[in-house]
Formats: structure tokens, C-alpha cells, sequence
């Protein structure tokens, strides 16, 4: 999977806006009109915009070849939040009773506690870490044994996210890319880490 550009190539604003999104049915079907909801994601997918204020022709032509090579919204792509900060609960994986490698959901990462569905596994017994060494850069476990299917892994920790995600607009033209980074910021549909 590809990595979008890094901060390094062409530097965004000041702030990243993360909003979290997550599924929610609700009904009023019986006669006292009280509210039942379900839950439909068990993990919150993040919806990322960057504004680029001070961004070149040459910086948006760059961001714009990834559009394009990513074909609009089609194509997935890893973002990593450069903000060093503390999360809970990120999802890792689901275990299948076969694979034993997960990527997860950080970059550089400290202070890390890995849980297989709630219960706290330990590093160098439970799995080993590999700092750097799953796909795009992330940060890798292996764990002693499979996890069973439907077993699922999360991760608290201090580090670099990475979001799995997609641009959000599938129709642009370089002069309303260019613009929109500008202005109002593009916006990247984070999808669920795996």
C-alpha cells in the first residue's frame, strides 16, 4: 500500500482536524416512543482533513499526482499522524486461528500494552515487538500462537498513528485540489486498520 506524502515533502498546517465517526442504528418502534440503538462498528473510523495555507504550485502538483495514482477515492493508502500522542483501544486485528503477524495501528511507538480480546498479553512471552518492521513502516507483533478466530487484538500506546484511508472527493480538478487544500482543507476517509 502506498504512504501518503510525507510531512518532510510538503509540510500541511498547523493542525490536522480528526473527527470520529462511528455507525449507530436507532428505532421507535414501540408505543412509548423509547429510543433503542445498535451499535454497527465496534471501532470508530477517524475522517482526517489537512489544510495546506501556504502550499506551491509545484507542493500541489505533487499531492495531486498521488490523487491521481491513487485514482480519486479508489485506491487505499497508509497516513501517519505526525503528533506524537497517547491512544487506547486501537484496533489491531481479528484473529483467523492461523495468522500470527499483525501491523499495528502506530509508528515509532512507546509505552505500548497489547490486549487479545481484554486480556493483557506480554512482550517476549505473549509476542514479540518489531519496531519499524510491518508494511509501510509501522510498527509489527508477532504473537506466540495464533489468535482464534474471531479473537481480536487492540493496542493502547504512545506513538505515531497510522490510519488506513482513502481520499474522500472522487471528482477533482488540479485547479479545485489546489484550491480546496488551501481553503477549506481535503479530507481522507480513514477506513479500519488491518
Amino acid at each position: 500500500m502506498a504512504v501518503f506524502t510525507t510531512y518532510s515533502t510538503v509540510p500541511y498546517g498547523t493542525t490536522v482536524i480528526e473527527e470520529m465517526q462511528f455507525k449507530t442504528l436507532f428505532s421507535n418502534f414501540d408505543n412509548l416512543g423509547t429510543e433503542r440503538r445498535k451499535r454497527k462498528w465496534l471501532y470508530p473510523k477517524r475522517l482526517i482533513t489537512l489544510q495546506y495555507s501556504n502550499i506551491t504550485k509545484a507542493e500541489g502538483r505533487t499531492l495531486f499526482d498521488f490523487y491521481i495514482a491513487r485514482s480519486g477515492a479508489y485506491d487505499a493508502f497508509t497516513f501517519f499522524k505526525y503528533e506524537l500522542e497517547s491512544y487506547v483501544g486501537e484496533y489491531v486485528g481479528t484473529g483467523d486461528g492461523t495468522t500470527t503477524t499483525f501491523n499495528l495501528p502506530c509508528k515509532t511507538s512507546s509505552a505500548r500494552t497489547l490486549y487479545l480480546d481484554g486480556a493483557e498479553q506480554t512482550v517476549n512471552v505473549d509476542y514479540t515487538y518489531s519496531a519499524l518492521g510491518g508494511t509501510d513502516g509501522c510498527d509489527e507483533i508477532t504473537m506466540d500462537s495464533a489468535p482464534a478466530s474471531g479473537e481480536r487484538l487492540t493496542l493502547d500506546f504512545t506513538g505515531y498513528l497510522k490510519i488506513k484511508c482513502r481520499f474522500k472527493d472522487d471528482n477533482l480538478s488540479f485547479e479545485t485540489f489546489f484550491n480546496t487544500y488551501r481553503t477549506v482543507g481535503i479530507q481522507l476517509q480513514g477506513l479500519l486498520n488491518y
